[in-house]
C-alpha cells in the first residue's frame, strides 16, 4: 500500500521480495491514502517534507494509535501542517 501511495507522489520505488528500493525522484503534490494505517500516514507526511506542492493525506487521524502528537510535533519542527 505504501509503495502505491509513494508512486502517486512521484517517488520512484521498486519492491522485490521483502525489500523496498527508493531511487528518488521529485516528490510532488498528490492526494494519497493512509489506508487507515498510522505507519503509512506518518511515512507519507515525512516524505511530503521534501516535496513541492500540497500532499493531502486521507484519514490522517489514524496516527493517534501510536503517536497522537505527531502532526503537532511536525508543526513545532517547522512543517506546514493544516487540517
Amino acid at each position: 500500500a505504501l509503495a502505491s501511495e509513494f508512486v502517486k507522489m512521484g517517488i520512484e520505488i521498486e519492491i522485490k521480495d521483502d525489500c523496498m528500493k527508493i531511487t528518488g525522484g521529485q516528490i510532488k503534490g498528490a492526494q494519497v491514502s493512509s489506508h487507515g494505517d498510522h505507519r503509512i500516514a506518518m511515512a507519507e507526511a515525512v516524505a511530503a517534507l521534501g516535496g513541492t506542492g500540497e500532499i493531502m493525506i486521507d484519514n490522517p487521524d489514524c496516527v493517534a494509535k501510536s503517536y497522537p502528537d505527531f502532526f503537532e510535533d511536525m508543526r513545532k519542527a517547522g512543517a506546514k501542517v493544516s487540517e
